[in-house]
């Protein structure tokens, strides 16, 4: 009798474990699909041959150009440091000022695949060069490394809900991986996605900065970019 007492407990324990699960899926299906009716506002795989639409902060330090048959982004060298502790290269979307939005494509960092502190990050909410949201994809994970980042006026803070050195690190080749960055603007909730486009590997909740610009780049590194697509909402702001 103790015996089948016991192997009830087990089966009710995991019945509550899918049942938790089952919420937690529908939950970000839900979200999904209202991001998902957000219309799409670019689409650029670079195979024109130019970058019309980009705005780098350093100019000279990016070009389009062939990798293994297909013209990419390429951010050639990293950036000077900046007056705060923040990403030294990037290029902006200068079109499209943003609140909610998905953004996805292809990155490659091109720095030595044996230096674990390489990193290839995604700009949104970009409002100067001292206020916007990075994500940091990176070889390692750690509390700079790996992180959803805000830059708000001062060095730059990790604002992701896992722990230092939990977050998954997968930027760890010389190969591309596929990213997807999600915000909803009302609730503040934000995802960031590598290879495993279903599972996101950083998340947040935070409503610092409410609207701007969307970006590619990297924290000190170089990098390449490709099939960047956005789907937003324009800002009224």
């Amino acid at each position: 009798m103790a015996r089948i007492f016991s192997i009830l407990v087990v089966l009710m324990g995991v019945f509550m474990i899918i049942l938790l699960c089952l919420c937690w899926a529908g939950m970000d299906t839900e979200l999904s699909e209202q991001l998902k009716a957000l219309p799409l506002l670019m689409s650029d795989d670079f195979e024109d041959g130019n970058a019309q639409g980009w705005q780098p902060n350093i100019p000279e330090h990016w070009e389009v150009a062939e990798e293994k048959g297909s013209l990419v982004y390429r951010l050639m060298a990293p950036g000077p440091p900046g007056e705060v502790r923040a990403p030294t290269s990037w290029s902006i979307l200068k079109d499209f000022d943003v609140t909610s939005f998905i953004f996805t494509g292809r990155i490659k960092c091109k720095a030595d695949a044996t230096n674990i502190h390489r990193d290839v990050d995604i700009f949104f909410h970009y409002q100067d060069p001292t206020h916007f949201y990075y994500i940091h994809f990176s070889a390692i994970s750690n509390g700079v490394h790996n992180i959803i980042g805000l830059v708000n006026g001062r060095d730059r803070v990790k604002i992701n809900h896992e722990p230092p050195g939990q977050s998954i690190a997968r930027m760890i080749d010389l190969e591309f991986h596929e990213f997807k960055v999600t915000c909803n603007a009302e609730t503040g909730e934000i995802k960031a996605y590598l290879d495993d486009i279903k599972t996101p590997i950083l998340t947040t909740t935070d409503k610092t900065l409410r609207h701007g610009y969307l970006g590619i780049g990297s924290f000190d590194d170089t990098g390449s970019f490709h099939d960047i697509k956005l789907w937003g909402k324009i800002s009224e702001q």
